[in-house]
């Protein structure tokens, strides 16, 4: 079935391209020999996610992975317009490759498992997908929308090295578990806590730009936390309707209160 090769092979990406690809493999990517280990990362991941290694698909995958890199890296440099135009051309060659070969999936090692244990299986790769595209991914993105305004402020900033990219980690995640668990109202105290706290210190006039900055990146935060989160939970509800189920949305009131 195309739509369980396509999971596999988009969950095999998200992991491949973010979470095993460290900070000191991006430094040193013009590396030629970091660019194939990537690749082999790539091509490793597709073939265990599938649960086969058809040698066709895996190597247009790691062959068009490798080629974008490439242009990416010696071509188009580092900006969020770059980063966009290269994780579109992974997804096209994802969705194309799951189309050429759609039985990909069926014909690996997981397709075998008895119906829950697959049930099971591709829940983790949805659920897998969304914490990636939510924090990992979510942060380059944010990182990198933001980045134009930051040299308007740079000199006012003073906190903790990387806390700021801690907090919008756990937001998210946080984001995630409430969408998950039917309590999305559970958002709104989360943008209200993070509001009262953060704008406790820019609360002066002439840290206006600072306070623009902290609003923007927090729309962005909740506001792709909130998308991927809804995109995992209708992902979920595909491959394992069961769970839903079983997960009942919770009373907004306790019963008798007024």
């Amino acid at each position: 079935m195309i739509a369980d090769t396509l999971l596999a092979l988009f969950v095999a990406h998200l992991l491949a391209d973010f979470s095993l690809q460290p900070e000191w493999m991006l430094r040193h990517k013009k590396n030629p020999a970091i660019l194939v280990l990537h690749t082999l990362i790539v091509a490793g991941i597709a073939a265990l996610t599938l649960g086969a290694a058809p040698w066709r698909l895996i190597a247009m995958l790691a062959g068009t992975h490798l080629l974008m890199d490439m242009i990416k890296v010696y071509g188009l440099g580092n900006s969020l317009r770059s980063f966009l135009a290269d994780q579109l051309v992974h997804l096209g060659v994802i969705a194309g490759l799951g189309a050429l070969y759609p039985g990909a999936f069926s014909n690996g090692l997981w397709a075998n498992l008895p119906s829950g244990w697959l049930a099971n299986y591709q829940g983790a790769l949805c659920l897998v997908a969304g914490l990636v595209l939510s924090l990992h991914v979510g942060a380059i993105i944010i990182r990198k929308a933001t980045k134009p305004f930051l040299g308007q402020i740079r000199g006012d900033i003073a906190g903790l090295e990387g806390g700021g990219a801690y907090i919008g980690y756990l937001e998210r995640a946080l984001v995630m578990l409430l969408v998950l668990i039917n309590q999305p109202a559970g958002v709104g105290f989360l943008v209200a806590a993070k509001s009262i706290l953060r704008f406790g210190d820019v609360k002066e006039t002439h840290q206006r730009k600072m306070t623009e900055y902290v609003i923007i990146g927090t729309f962005l935060s909740f506001g792709w936390g909130l998308l991927i989160a809804t995109l995992a939970q209708m992902a979920l509800k595909h491959w394992m309707p069961d769970l839903f189920l079983a997960i009942p949305a919770l009373p907004a009131t306790a019963p008798g209160a007024v």
